[in-house]
Order: structure tokens, then C-alpha cells, then sequence
């Protein structure tokens, strides 16, 4: 069991922040001036790496009622900073990272494993990244990052189960997708494609005008060729699209 599985166990907003930041990098050392901007981002400290250190024993103390490990080993200090004593992982966001690369590269020759190994890679999200934490623009960024790569595995996994023809069960969760991110392309083809195989040839049409629409007041672009492509291929019924060679041909 990992540590981000008993985050529960972390109490203070500064901790959980504090061990988010330093799970970025497990294993390498984060210096205290990068601890204390991202501790201290919303507020000055008055003593900063008292603060720091403060919270540090805080974290330790949490960490060692939760492991049963003793806490200065999972946090040593180093000569000008701490670090996270795990392995990569150790971390969910590694082991997720690493699973969705797996699943990405089995897409096209090994959809059924890919799909395994990008269900494997979701199912370790309990809800939007780092919501119980606050800190600053390394945070955020990783923030950004991780919600990111998880519509790549939501896109990825979808893609993966229409190469095998699983489309039944996709289109209601496609629909919803794609209504939350109609700046993300793909996940409206795969919407349009999953749509057409269940014989809704006008809403995946519909689908495409939406998302044109949407890019032409928001952005003041068209869709892009891929997604033109799809759009002539459901119009002219091209057969290939059943088998999704239209889907990989346009890759």
C-alpha cells in the first residue's frame, strides 16, 4: 500500500502540501527554498524555515503513524533540502504515468492489453489531482499536468475499446466527455465514430457541426483535418469506417 493510499491519515493543509511536493520527485532532493515557496505562496512567513521545519516534523510524525515506519527515514534530510525515500513507484501519479505510457504504446498493435493497462492506470484516480492540497505554481502545474495526461488515457482507453468493437457501452460516457472538453478534438471523433457504429449517423453529424461551432467562436479555428476526414467518411458511409481503418488511417 502506498503512502497516497492512506493520505487520509495527513492532516494539515502545509503537510499534505509539503508531501505532495516532495512525491513530484521521489527519491531526489527538494531544496528548502523550492518547500518554502510552495508552502508559503499565499503568505509570508515570518521565519520561514522554522516553519518549514515545523511542519516537516508534522509530516513525520503523520508519516510514522501511518506506515509504522519511523518518519526521519522516509524523509531524510540532505545538506540543503528533503527528500521522499520511495521508489517511483512508490507514487500513485508514477504509477499511473507509467501504466498510461504502457497502454499508449499497445494501442495499435495490442488494443485488448492496452486497454487493460489504461483501466489499471485510471482506476488509481479518486477524484481531480491534488484537490486537498494547495501550493504553489510547481502544484498547480502538476495539477495541469495530471488532469492533462488523464483525458489521454480516457481518449487513449476509448480509442483502444473501438479497435476492438466495445463500443456499446462507450457512447454515454463519450457524450459527457466531450461536452466538458470541447477543446479536445479527439474525444469528439471518438464520440462521432462510437455514434456511427450505433447506427446514429445524424448525431454524430451533429456532433461535428457542435464542435466546428464551438472552435469558430471560441478560437477562430476550423476542425482540424482528422476530424474533417471522419466527418466526409460517415457522410459517405465508407465501410472502412466499421472496421475504424478510416480512425487509424487519419493517426
Amino acid at each position: 500500500m502506498s503512502i497516497e493510499d492512506r493520505h487520509d491519515g495527513i492532516g494539515a493543509n502545509r503537510v499534505r502540501t509539503l508531501l505532495a511536493v516532495l512525491s513530484f520527485s521521489p527519491g531526489e532532493v527538494v531544496s528548502m527554498d523550492v518547500l518554502i515557496e510552495e508552502l508559503f505562496s499565499d503568505q509570508a512567513s515570518k521565519n520561514p524555515k522554522n516553519a518549514l521545519q515545523a511542519n516537516m516534523r508534522r509530516l513525520r510524525t503523520s508519516l510514522e503513524a501511518v506506515t509504522g515506519v519511523p518518519g526521519n527515514l522516509l524523509v531524510p534530510t540532505s545538506a540543503n533540502g528533503y527528500l521522499l525515500d520511495l521508489p517511483p513507484e512508490a507514487v500513485d501519479a508514477r504509477r499511473f504515468d507509467a501504466l498510461a505510457a504502457r497502454g499508449a504504446a499497445l494501442l495499435r498493435d495490442q488494443p485488448y492489453e492496452a486497454a487493460q493497462r489504461l483501466e489499471e492506470a485510471l482506476r488509481l484516480w479518486r477524484g481531480p489531482a491534488l484537490l486537498d492540497v494547495s501550493g504553489g505554481l510547481r502544484c498547480h502545474s502538476q495539477v495541469n499536468r495530471l488532469n492533462s495526461r488523464r483525458l489521454d488515457a480516457l481518449e487513449d482507453l476509448y480509442e483502444a475499446r473501438l479497435s476492438v468493437g466495445a463500443e456499446g457501452n462507450a457512447v454515454n460516457e463519450l457524450e459527457q466527455l466531450a461536452c466538458e472538453h470541447p477543446e479536445r478534438e479527439r474525444m469528439s471523433e471518438l464520440l462521432m465514430l462510437a455514434l456511427y457504429r450505433a447506427g446514429r449517423q445524424g448525431e454524430a453529424l451533429a456532433t461535428f457541426q457542435r464542435v466546428r461551432s464551438w472552435l469558430n467562436n471560441e478560437l477562430g479555428l476550423e476542425p482540424r483535418k482528422k476530424m474533417r476526414g471522419l466527418q466526409q467518411a460517415i457522410l459517405a458511409q465508407d465501410p472502412s469506417i466499421d472496421a475504424g481503418l478510416v480512425w487509424a488511417d487519419a493517426r
